[in-house]
């Protein structure tokens, strides 16, 4: 898991985490807070919980996903991401997505 922060701007990469890891980082007492969150292992069930995005507070989530995705990402994990108020990028429906910032706000590109 890797935490970035520019300006203002976070970024909060999470790798294959799931739930153990989640609840770890959760139990850190840490600022787990961001502006932009790379969704784990593919959107999978085992990751993105709700308490994680309770305290994430994502404004936009990428899930990194090829487009035969054995079934991922998996509608709940979507479901919870829209219920926190993310707006969703996806690989598998947008090709390659960019992320900048300015230190103050986050421009989000798209190319397929």
């Amino acid at each position: 898991v890797l935490k970035l922060t520019y300006g203002g701007v976070r970024f909060l990469l999470t790798g294959d985490a799931e739930r153990e890891e989640e609840q770890d980082l959760l139990s850190s007492g840490q600022d787990l807070s961001a502006d932009v969150l790379k969704v784990a292992h593919h959107g999978s069930d085992t990751s993105s919980t709700r308490e994680f995005l309770s305290a994430v507070k994502p404004k936009f989530a990428a899930v990194s996903v090829g487009e035969d995705s054995s079934g991922l990402p998996k509608r709940a994990a979507l479901e919870r991401l829209y219920g926190a108020g993310a707006s969703v990028f996806r690989t598998d429906v947008s090709g390659t997505l960019i992320f900048m910032t300015d230190g103050h706000t986050v421009t989000v590109k798209t190319e397929k």
